[in-house]
């Protein structure tokens, strides 16, 4: 099933569910672990490693060429860009082409100079830790990408009061090893270890996040809370500010961005909060906009979303389109 994507997608949900677990958890190269495309960095953990690597999954191949401040773009997108889009895997491309990733797309859509500032599994605090590294001179548009998993980063932002806190050099490179023996292959790898986490007696990974449950009110005012205490950069100064959710739960959605719009209004919010835009984009998406096993988007995927934020940028303040 592994090896036939194709047929584990014409399969009852709940089988490729099971496929895609095995994939996801004894299989899957994680690229931010991945010794040729990603490197420690103290202040965010690890960023993507400057120069060209290639990063490939059983669905996808693709070449990933990186900017000296480890994001993947090209170092004159660095230099006074007019949006920045922050976010983690989906944002970054995760399983399509440079080119491809919406951060293009809504460059080519729009004609503004757009920068992509996504690295994958980065939550909140630290693509908001990224922004203070980048030049914000230019600045006419921040759009924030949102994922369910951002939220225990998000969390652990609110308990240190504000200071997240960062992996030593030594954890990351434990991590490293671990998926690096993880994808080795043994006779009967997948049925063995498929037993041991069923019976819930195989080590959790050692990155596995602590996923407690929330009310999306609160998990809207944990986003909220990084958006405006994670950053040195004055958004008050940004006139338009943009945030939306790319998660493979589309039918029916989540519902994180309908509480961002409900929280965001709230008396006492600060003004740029309060100018706070939401794109909902589970509307624009199938299924087939995300790949048989793995949890990403597609290309067509990527070029939705992006000519939906260039639609939404392009006709005017965003701040009005509430």
């Amino acid at each position: 099933m592994l090896s036939a994507p194709g047929l584990t997608g014409a399969m009852p949900e709940s089988f490729r569910r099971l496929v895609q677990q095995v994939y996801r958890h004894f299989n899957r190269a994680l690229i931010q672990f991945d010794p040729a495309c990603a490197q420690y960095d103290p202040g965010l953990a690890y960023t993507l490693k400057p120069g060209t690597c290639t990063f490939a999954n059983i669905e996808f191949s693709n070449t990933v060429r990186v900017n000296r401040l480890g994001l993947r773009d090209d170092d004159a997108a660095l230099e006074a860009p007019e949006v920045i889009v922050l976010g983690d895997s989906h944002v970054m491309g995760w399983g399509v082409d440079q080119d491809q990733a919406l951060p293009k797309v809504l460059a080519r859509k729009s004609g503004l100079k757009v920068l992509n500032a996504g690295v994958s599994s980065y939550g909140t605090a630290r693509e908001m830790k990224m922004l203070d590294r980048l030049d914000t001179s230019a600045l006419k548009a921040l759009i924030v990408q949102y994922a369910d998993n951002d939220l225990p980063e998000n969390r652990s932002f609110r308990e240190h009061d504000g200071n997240l806190p960062i992996m030593p050099e030594a954890e990351y490179q434990n991590i490293v090893q671990h998926y690096s023996n993880q994808r080795s292959y043994y006779p009967g790898k997948y049925i063995f270890r498929l037993f041991m986490k069923l019976s819930r007696l195989e080590a959790p990974e050692p990155d596995q996040l602590r996923m407690d449950p929330i009310e999306p009110d609160d998990e809207a005012a944990l986003f909220l809370d990084v958006l405006t205490r994670g950053s040195h950069v004055d958004l008050e100064k940004v006139p338009t500010i943009i945030a939306f959710e790319v998660n493979e739960q589309i039918r029916p959605p989540r519902p994180f961005i309908a509480a961002l719009g409900r929280v965001a209004h709230k008396p006492g919010e600060p003004g740029f909060v309060e100018r706070l835009t939401t794109l909902d984009v589970a509307p624009l998406l199938t299924r087939d906009d995300f790949y048989v096993l793995d949890d990403h988007l597609r290309a067509h995927g990527h070029e939705v979303i992006g000519a939906a934020l260039a639609d939404l940028i392009g006709r005017g303040q965003a701040s009005n389109l509430r």
